[in-house]
């Protein structure tokens, strides 16, 4: 079973791939954790078993906390099983909506989850306002009742501007926590395409965020497509979230900083390396101060 040693911070670990087991047998002692999938674990419970004695973060998709349809109760108990199979320090969860209505879609939706809601295969940023500020505290009370463990939740990428906002990302966030206990999950991909799509400095916004909740990190690329800017974990991330990162060690009590280099199976181990170690140099400066 894995240890649940997730060091006090901040540890540096890695999102599950399937290059992740062999570079765990190649370089003991080099990750400080790995972050796994529910969705994973669930379709391929050998996965858990692969990672040997590594400590384990449980990251999740299915919760769908800023939408009208909760999980469902097959959903829910699953992941209950995971916190306790795992030993996961936290839950981190997009603040996104991710299911709907079956009824609200067309007869031609696949039924590929019979009696479950319609999964729209992505992430979504919802609208930005008050009224969904109250439907997402109360779905993380409800969720978070659930679990042993604490939950956290993660910015998502925001690449247009969504209707019915009357926030920032950062406003929205910031009153989310200020209505609940819930710790943060700072995506600084995420942080930095919405920063692109709306046109902020990052570095100046960050200083708004609410740091002091920020308990994991994430760190990948993101590239320009078509006019905008898109998340894709399969490039090395910017300087400027090496920059980023150096502010949330300084003024947060962050625990854990994930590097997310998992969508593309051609993604060179030792980019990685030199990844874990750009990112290693920038807590070790930060410490030092």
């Amino acid at each position: 079973m894995p240890s649940p040693a997730v060091p006090a911070g901040p540890g540096i670990g890695v999102a599950y791939s399937r290059t992740t087991p062999g570079l765990i047998s190649r370089h003991p002692g080099l990750l400080d954790y790995v972050e796994v999938p529910f969705e994973l674990l669930r379709h391929d419970p050998t996965v858990a078993k692969a990672l040997g004695g590594t400590p384990t973060v449980l990251h999740c998709a299915s919760l769908s906390l800023a939408g009208s349809v909760p999980p469902t109760a097959a959903v829910m108990s699953s992941i209950e099983e995971w916190v306790g199979e795992t030993r996961t320090p936290w839950v981190g969860e997009h603040l996104s909506f991710i299911t709907a209505e079956r009824a609200h879609t067309d007869f031609s939706a696949d039924v590929y989850a019979p009696g479950e809601p319609w999964n729209i295969g992505y992430t979504v940023s919802p609208p930005m306002n008050l009224e969904t500020v109250e439907s997402v505290v109360r779905s993380l009370e409800r969720a978070a009742s659930r679990f042993s463990v604490p939950l956290i939740i993660e910015n998502p990428p925001v690449y247009f501007s969504m209707p019915g906002s009357t926030m920032s990302q950062v406003e929205f966030i910031s009153e989310v926590a200020a209505r609940s206990q819930v710790g943060l999950l700072l995506d600084l991909a995420h942080f930095c395409i919405t920063s692109r799509t709306v046109g902020y400095d990052p570095l100046a916004e960050l200083a708004r965020f609410p740091l002091d909740r920020v308990v994991e990190v994430h760190i990948s690329g993101f590239s320009e497509e078509a006019g905008g800017w898109w998340d894709n974990h399969a490039s090395r991330a910017p300087d400027v979230e090496l920059e980023l990162l150096a502010m949330v060690v300084e003024r947060s009590p962050v625990r854990a900083v994930t590097l997310e280099y998992n969508w593309s199976s051609r993604f060179p181990v030792g980019a990685l390396l030199e990844e874990i170690a750009r990112t290693r140099d920038v807590i070790d400066a930060c410490r030092r101060k």
